[in-house]
């Protein structure tokens, strides 16, 4: 298995949002590296080991590597690339103050070369995953001068300075390790260069299994695309909603609100006339279309069509409040292979899921559907165990089926891509309530928006409409679709920060 940069990251953070500070992964991460190297050397056989640190996360492992090694009782000198106040990494300042305070660690001038000329063992822990176009002084320099002496050993901290860990890319120069020792799992671009990498270690640190199977706030984070500096109306999400009826009329509303709170720039909602002025006066910034008569019927197919055509939505959701009259999921049946026809991404909610038949339909990965366990079990005709490791491989091959992503909504929810499976555990009883997945839907329509994904934008949403839930309910707040709504910005702003306050820090 490998592991991308990105992916770590996700890792990294959904690893801190369960309890688990950075700084015992950098702990983890200097201590694997001088446990390898203290395996094939004893201190009397090194003259001098010198550890060249950066100013990010990859310094601080050197730095942590340095202080056991120094315990050992071997002969560690640290050599800084920058001035110890442009460190930037908390973490890394941190273990710089420790090491300090050690006498038997020499520390050098920043940037000063001469240190290396008669190293022993070299570490490189300049740059590690965080490289980013062709080395730069004073890196460069250093990373030359290294690679000119003969030594023992070179050790470069999860990736070689210079070596892109996805691609296997050099950019211009790199370190070259006689050994590279990265962390949790081998990335991808370490297999293509071994006359950079050398042998290759994968060091365990720490990171609980639970931070890949569950959604975390590092998906959010490091998933969602930021929005553009230079956007303009309708690019970062123009939403179309086919719902509501004579009898609901809240539904498509919400679902319209939650998408604009998340982010999205547009949202048009597909009504019946009869209840247009209702709708619309829950909120000026939602624009209503109508379609004769009180409820969507197979006469009305050919507007809403030309209404999608108008507005060129990224996302059309279908689903919300528009009931379950026969004439109702007759049009609906019409209308979703025209959407698909015409590549659109789909949301396929409430009323309209009762449409869909195995083996009748597929949605060429293009649609996430958000059922419950109930109407899951008419769509599959296969009831769930309880077991959530087996009901993830249940919900996976009706999704591979469907060729579509698959939000199972229940106190666990089970995402899946037919390939893939994350789990959140996000939400409480109080969500149980009317609205909440209307709620859902338009958190699911304003990410697909954004990144073109089905799966990311369905377990983030699922991940986000829970933690919002749950942090109203810490709140002693009323638990409700609208206040959910309300807090939808706040909580994407400072995910991480939320979820520690809403789930770690009271139990800590």
């Amino acid at each position: 298995m490998t592991i991308t940069t990105l992916e770590m990251r996700v890792l990294e953070t959904n690893t801190v949002a369960l309890g688990v500070p950075l700084k015992m992964l950098m702990e983890a991460a200097g201590k694997s590296i001088a446990d390898y190297i203290a395996s094939q050397y004893r201190s009397d056989d090194v003259g001098k080991i010198v550890v060249m640190v950066g100013k990010g996360g990859n310094g601080g492992d050197g730095l942590v590597a340095a202080r056991y090694l120094s315990s050992r009782g071997f002969n560690v000198e640290v050599l800084p690339a920058y001035s110890f106040k442009e460190i930037e990494h908390p973490d890394t300042r941190y273990n710089l103050e420790v090491v300090r305070r050690i006498d038997s660690i020499k520390i050098h001038r920043p940037g000063n070369k001469d240190p290396l000329k008669d190293a022993d063992i070299i570490i490189d822990g300049l740059l590690g995953t965080g490289v980013k176009g062709e080395l730069r002084e004073p890196i460069r320099g250093l990373v030359e001068e290294a690679n000119n002496v003969k030594t023992k050993l070179k050790v470069a901290i999860d990736t070689p300075s210079g070596l892109n860990p996805d691609t296997g890319e050099i950019h211009g120069i790199a370190f070259k390790a006689d050994v590279t020792i990265t962390f949790h799992d081998i990335k991808p671009g370490l297999q293509y260069k071994p006359d950079y990498t050398g042998k290759v270690i994968v060091a365990n640190i720490g990171i609980p299994r639970e931070a890949q199977i569950y959604v975390g706030p590092g998906d959010v984070i490091h998933r969602l695309p930021p929005r553009p500096r230079n956007a303009h109306k309708g690019v970062c999400g123009r939403i179309a909603i086919i719902g509501g009826s004579h009898k609901f009329t809240g539904a498509p509303a919400l679902t319209g609100l939650t998408a604009l709170a998340a982010g999205s720039d547009l949202a048009f909602l597909i009504v019946p006339d009869d209840v247009r002025g209702i709708i619309a006066s829950y909120s000026p910034e939602l624009i209503t279309l109508p379609y004769q008569g009180t409820y969507l019927g197979v006469e009305d197919v050919k507007i809403v069509i030309e209404y999608i055509e108008q507005s060129r939505p990224h996302v059309v959701v279908i689903g919300p409040g528009l009931s379950d009259r026969p004439e109702t999921l007759e049009a609906i049946k019409k209308l979703l292979p025209i959407l698909l026809e015409k590549n659109l991404y789909l949301v396929v909610d409430a009323d309209a899921l009762k449409t869909i038949v195995l083996d009748e339909m597929v949605f060429n990965n293009k649609a996430v559907l958000t059922p419950h366990r109930g109407e899951f079990q008419r769509i599959s005709n296969q009831k769930l165990t309880g077991d959530l490791r087996n009901d993830g491989l249940i919900v996976s091959r009706v999704a591979f089926k469907l060729k579509a992503t698959i939000l199972l909504k229940a106190p666990i929810d089970i995402i899946s891509n037919g390939i893939d499976v994350r789990y959140n555990r996000t939400g409480n009883p109080y969500m149980s309530i009317g609205g909440t997945g209307d709620v859902l839907s338009g958190l699911v329509a304003s990410f697909l928006a954004r990144t073109k994904d089905p799966y990311v934008s369905a377990y983030v949403a699922a991940y986000i409409n829970g933690l919002a839930g749950d942090y109203l309910l810490s709140k002693n707040m009323k638990v409700s679709p609208t206040k959910i709504i309300e807090v939808i910005p706040t909580i994407l702003n400072k995910t991480l920060d939320i979820h520690l306050e809403t789930y770690i820090s009271k139990t800590i």
